[in-house]
């Protein structure tokens, strides 16, 4: 059964942590061919099944997709210069290992609580069915506050340019290396990164955000070059603004007071944004929200804010008469970043933006705020 099961995994593009292998006639007929080998093969398969939802006896392949992409991500911080990191910057992160050996000077606070005394002892409130192994705690409210988390670092980069895509700040560590990240503080970032190549992207975000600012009076100035708002697609503040919704994931912020264990969120503007993480079943639903299709003009961009899941199952896309032009994904975080996308080459097209949640593991959600149309 075992060498049925590596058989069949190495034809599966492993995408997720739940992925089973069930075997049956189709891909193990040689195997259920043998005396009594049909009620063992039953057996192990209603045994795997319930282990894989709660994240146990996992699939070697699965992990090794993370830890490539994590490593893909984390290893050229090897050849950083020692001493940039200020000894206070502290980050949360989930599933810490291959992180802080390439960032061994950084203080991260593991959110699992696997290394952290505080988040071991938090009760898990999922019931024995859904509990999964090593994931189902979280810090307690407050608490990454008090740990001073003050620094979110992503895929390290080669350039300023392509560093300044990912995040707010980017500074140089090396040779053609520069380190992005992101920081609630822009006062501590300036002050503990005077003495380095420090580049940041300030006009990358909106210069006048609140709900009840009109859209003309949103500003954003990419590359230096001066935007202001046209219209919203959605700034939810008044509901779902004709977005369709489809599954039963998708909810506006503002209409449930409670997220059950979801993370503290950053970046948001006013309480009113598409999340697919349930208020009671976190990242377990599946779903989508599709905008009302707009017309693009050559001069002008699409802007909004979106945080949550990394994986290939959530996101936003944008959608060219039906046929999808551009993806975008969180990086397993609940901080908002900016993203803000030339029109130009989709001028005269019918668009459509859609949030979608086809996940329902660990960070298998997606949120969206602030779409709008400048120019």
């Amino acid at each position: 059964m075992q060498w049925a099961i590596l058989f069949e995994a190495e034809k599966i593009d492993v995408h997720h942590w739940a992925t089973h292998i069930e075997l049956d006639k189709r891909n193990a007929g040689w195997l259920l061919a043998a005396p009594g080998m049909d009620a063992l093969v039953a057996v192990s398969n209603d045994l795997r099944a319930s282990l894989v939802q709660n994240s146990v006896a996992v699939r070697f392949a699965f992990h090794r997709k993370i830890a490539d992409r994590r490593i893909n991500r984390y290893q050229p911080y090897e050849n950083m210069e020692r001493g940039i990191i200020p000894d206070d910057a502290v980050m949360a992160y989930g599933a810490v290992g291959i992180t802080p050996y390439y960032l061994s000077e950084l203080t991260i606070v593991d959110m699992f609580g696997l290394t952290d005394a505080v988040t071991a002892r938090i009760p898990s409130k999922h019931p024995n069915s859904a509990r999964e192994m090593a994931h189902d705690r979280q810090p307690p409210p407050g608490y990454l506050e008090e740990r001073g988390v003050n620094i979110e670092i992503h895929m390290a980069a080669d350039t300023a340019e392509r560093a300044l895509a990912r995040a707010q700040y980017a500074v140089q560590i090396g040779p053609d290396l520069w380190m992005p990240f992101d920081s609630p503080d822009a006062q501590w970032v300036f002050s503990r990164f005077s003495k380095q190549t420090l580049s940041w992207n300030a006009p990358s975000f909106f210069s006048k955000t609140h709900p009840t600012i009109p859209s003309d009076n949103q500003f954003l100035h990419p590359d230096g070059i001066p935007l202001s708002g046209e219209r919203f697609i959605g700034d939810f503040e008044s509901g779902m603004n004709g977005w369709r919704i489809e599954g039963n994931a998708v909810t506006n912020h503002a209409d449930f007071e409670l997220y059950q264990e979801q993370r503290d969120i950053i970046g948001n503007i006013g309480p009113s944004f598409l999340t697919s993480y349930h208020p009671t079943d976190g990242d377990i639903p599946m779903g989508s929200a599709s905008s009302p299709e707009f017309a693009a003009e050559a001069d002008q961009y699409l802007a909004f804010l979106i945080a949550g899941g990394m994986g290939d199952g959530v996101g936003a896309r944008l959608l060219s008469d039906g046929e999808e032009v551009a993806v975008w994904r969180g990086e397993n975080t609940e901080h908002f970043r900016p993203v803000i996308y030339p029109l130009a080459e989709l001028a005269g097209k019918t668009l459509q933006l859609q949030l979608f949640d086809n996940e329902s593991g660990g960070w298998g959600h997606i949120m969206l705020d602030h779409v709008l149309i400048l120019r």
